[in-house]
């Protein structure tokens, strides 16, 4: 990371070397440079009734203005930074630039400028100079190439030379001084623009809305005339998502066909491919001919394609950028600007991505969003439930709660309307999800059809809005716990689910929900293992219950290693006096996986898909009727078993072996699990080599509790046992 780019944890941003040097070129420029000569002629204004003198030079500050800028692209052109920018210039624009310097220069020098017309002029040429690279010592050479043509220019041959050198020398002091201002001031609003954009990309709450705010503001910066976001399916089609400003492609609802893998040069797929950023200094040496001939005629000379990326680093979508100067992208500290705000960006993406509330949807039309919005307010809203069941007790934990918008005949699923939602529409949304949800509940418990437990999700915006939580408190110690059922079936129990992935600030975040405990609401931390902060919200918030992320859970069946870190979760969970919740379960192999290792409720579609309230109590009947099998009745369920018991047999040979005699391994570990191999449905052939590597893996147990009595590694040969069972059921699988 470049000493100017901001640190992630929002501290204020150090200045790049640059804007060092500018401010130590400031105090030369305005002290030493021209020190004796102020000093001499300390009484004269440059800026007041100096006419006289100029005006009597006029033809020769002319010849001066041409002969300083000569020299002084002479000096670019040896200074490799700056010498790149110029070569990117053709023949007619480095001539351009030239005649713009001598008029600018010539302008600095004329007799009527007023000292508030010169700064402005110089401000605007420093901060010009600084988007397009030019380093601040390179500039303040230029002041050096001035001082040495004047004095051979304006000598001691002309009437009042010291006097016209002294006007001069001020006024390009004044110059020098005033651009590297310019320099500080940019650096300034750079870090200032970097810490705006990451605040649109923090509390932006959906996939389209974080894109267009962040587009719109990045359109604003000065050099870019253009970005646009190019989303990559498959076969590499590319679509242009969203475009502000100047580019190439215009906003497409279809891939553009026409570009595809098998153009290898094709800049976009480069970028996708390499994951990493593309970098175009002058694009007509780039495009082809007919690209080139539009992006003359919008003005484009540079352009830089960002991956932006996965924390993992997988690229998600592509940003352009374009810009009407050479080389704008190339100065280290523009690469450093964009890769931070790529990263502020692709985090955020996948933050939305991951999560279970907000997730990414198409784009809406203003229309559906409008009527989404109409739907929630004028009584739309549908809350439908999933129930949550304990394989082991065959007793239904709970149900969540989740929201639905009825239109008519057509139910509208939260993957389309949430992400028209900001957060107003999500805090309307969870206080009439609970109303609605506190209703059905009370119909529920009078009939005696259904535990009075259910759970919802608060949105992480609540936590932004103290005074909405202050609100919900109350409503919960009305409504949880001072109101008993009829029945005795005691208060309603009500879990508010919180997303890992949501920003909160614990601190204050601990607090608010002390708050809605204190008011009856039990609070579980969804999707655990999703984010960053997994751990140490556990340490620092006050939770009942943890939901395993269901990115682990549909990775068990292809992946059955992955059981190891759901038995880790749980067994925290349990160490903690949690409960444990896995989500996303659903087929048979995945079901017996968890209920075989045990202290875990369930939730998925092989119990039940969502349901409106009216169906949950035929369900609930229907689940309670059924026959569960004894588990595991899978190898995958054996396999989540067996992880579970080498677990439990590492622990006891560290500390306590005493518990691993003979008696144990040979007729209790070993008994139950080949009891249950047995079972499986499994060919001879298969079930007789993992036998064998079963029974492999128990000689080693024994022999490795040898080793511990003496002192010897403990775990060498345990490895290769449990290696070569694991290796016999993936064979099977």
């Amino acid at each position: 990371m470049d000493q100017h780019e901001r640190e992630d944890d929002g501290q204020k941003s150090v200045p790049s070397s640059d804007s060092k040097v500018a401010e130590e070129l400031i105090i030369s420029a305005g002290g030493d440079v021209v020190g004796s000569t102020r000093r001499r002629l300390s009484m004269i204004d440059p800026y007041d009734r100096v006419d006289i003198w100029l005006n009597a030079v006029k033809e020769l500050l002319c010849y001066y203005s041409e002969t300083v800028v000569a020299d002084f692209y002479d000096t670019l052109m040896r200074a490799e930074a700056s010498a790149h920018i110029l070569s990117l210039l053709s023949d007619a624009e480095m001539a351009h630039l030239k005649t713009s310097q001598v008029r600018y220069l010539t302008q600095v020098l004329s007799p009527g400028i007023s000292r508030e017309k010169h700064m402005s002029m110089a401000r605007e040429a420093g901060m010009r100079h600084t988007w397009i690279g030019l380093p601040a010592d390179i500039l303040a050479q230029s002041f050096q190439v001035y001082r040495a043509v004047l004095e051979d220019t304006i000598n001691s041959d002309l009437a009042n030379s010291v006097t016209l050198q002294s006007i001069i020398m001020e006024r390009l002091s004044n110059d020098l001084s005033w651009q590297l201002m310019a320099y500080t001031e940019a650096e300034n609003e750079r870090a200032d623009t970097l810490e705006n954009i990451r605040q649109i990309i923090s509390t932006a709450i959906n996939r389209e809305d974080i894109i267009r705010e962040t587009l719109q503001r990045i359109v604003k910066i000065p050099g870019i005339t253009g970005v646009e976001i190019v989303s990559v399916g498959e076969n590499y089609g590319l679509r242009c998502e969203l475009s502000f400003g100047n580019t190439l492609h215009e906003s497409q609802s279809q891939e553009i066909m026409e570009w595809c893998a098998i153009e290898r040069d094709n800049l976009l797929l480069q970028a996708w491919r390499d994951e990493k950023p593309v970098q175009i200094d002058s694009i007509q040496k780039e495009l082809s001919p007919e690209e080139w001939t539009k992006a003359q005629a919008l003005g484009l000379r540079s352009m830089a394609i960002h991956p932006i990326l996965t924390l993992a680093g997988a690229p998600q979508i592509l940003m352009t950028l374009y810009s009407p100067w050479p080389g704008y992208f190339h100065p280290p500290w523009q690469q450093s600007f964009w890769a931070s705000l790529e990263h502020f960006f692709g985090d955020r993406l996948e933050t939305l991505e991951k999560s279970s509330v907000i997730r990414t949807a198409p784009s809406i039309s203003l229309q559906d969003r409008r009527r989404y919005r109409e739907l929630l307010q004028n009584d739309g809203l549908e809350m439908w439930y999933q129930p949550v069941v304990n394989p082991g007790t065959h007793r239904i934990v709970k149900a969540e709660a989740l929201a639905r918008l009825r239109d008519d005949d057509h139910l509208i699923s939260p993957y389309f309307f949430l992400p028209a939602f900001g957060s107003t529409q999500l805090l309307s949304l969870f206080e009439k999800g609970l109303q609605q949800i506190h209703k059905d509940a009370q119909r529920w418990v009078a009939k005696k059809i259904f535990p009075p437990s259910l759970s919802i999700n608060l949105p992480p915006e609540a936590f932004q809005h103290p005074a909405f939580l202050q609100k919900i408190a109350r409503w919960g110690a009305t409504n949880l716990l001072q109101q008993n059922h009829p029945g005795g079936t005691g208060p309603l129990k009500i879990t508010l689910e919180i997303l890992e992935t949501g920003a909160l600030d614990e601190a204050s975040a601990q607090e608010q929900i002390l708050l809605l405990r204190n008011a009856g609401f039990r609070i579980a931390l969804d999707d655990v293992g999703s984010g960053e902060s997994s751990l140490n919200r556990l340490r620092a918030l006050s939770i009942d219950e943890i939901k395993i992320d269901q990115s682990f859970i549909c990775a068990l069946e292809k992946n059955p290693d992955t059981i190891n870190f759901v038995i880790i979760l749980a067994n925290l969970a349990n160490d903690l006096n949690m409960a444990c919740v896995a989500e996303g379960v659903e087929n048979d192999a995945i079901a017996d996986m968890l209920a075989s290792i045990g202290g875990l409720s369930l939730q998925g579609y092989i119990y039940a898909k969502p349901m409106p309230a009216t169906e949950l109590a035929g369900w609930a009947t229907e689940y309670q009727q059924r026959k569960e099998p004894a588990h595991p009745y899978t190898i995958h369920g054996w396999f989540a078993k067996w992880m579970v018991i080498t677990r439990i047999v590492r622990a006891s040979l560290l500390h306590m072996p005493n518990l691993l005699n003979g008696f144990t391994i040979n007729d209790g570990i070993h008994k139950e699990l080949q009891e249950s191999l047995q079972n499986l449905p499994l060919n001879d052939a298969h079930r007789q080599q993992i036998s064998a590597a079963f029974d492999e893996y128990g000689q080693s147990i024994i022999a490795s509790l040898a080793m511990q009595r003496y002192g010897e590694d403990i775990f060498g040969l345990l490895n290769i046992g449990e290696k070569n069972l694991k290796t016999a059921v993936y064979n099977i699988l």
